[in-house]
């Protein structure tokens, strides 16, 4: 999952609307899209078949992550994602520089005070 907990108004939308698109009786008609195709994928469709081979091939033909826009997210999502988190890192790197100059410093001056 992208994100974590429902905790405002538009994410328990998108989830709404989630849950609306994917538990749909139409859902079991044969060819229903689950997954509205979007910018750079094909969406996805509902198994053709209805015994245990049929789905276990349907499984295994999904992608190995599922795209960002299977959750209504833009395809670009975890790059989003990913950016924020390295800016975290980088402002957690600077703090850490900041404090080990600042050290360095406070043991310059109190060598030159022996």
């Amino acid at each position: 999952m992208y994100g974590g907990k429902v905790d405002n108004e538009d994410d328990f939308e998108q989830l709404k609307e989630i849950v609306k698109e994917v538990v749909d009786p139409a859902a079991y008609e044969l060819n229903h899209q689950l997954v509205q195709p979007r910018e750079n994928d094909d969406g996805l469709r509902v198994p053709s078949g209805t015994t245990m081979p049929d789905f276990m091939a349907w499984v295994a033909k999904l992608p190995e992550r599922e795209p960002p826009t299977y959750l209504g997210l833009p395809a670009n999502a975890e790059k989003l994602l990913l950016v924020e988190q390295g800016q975290v890192v980088i402002g957690d790197l600077k703090r850490v520089s900041d404090m080990l100059d600042e050290d360095e410093l406070e043991m310059v001056e109190a060598a030159e005070t022996l």
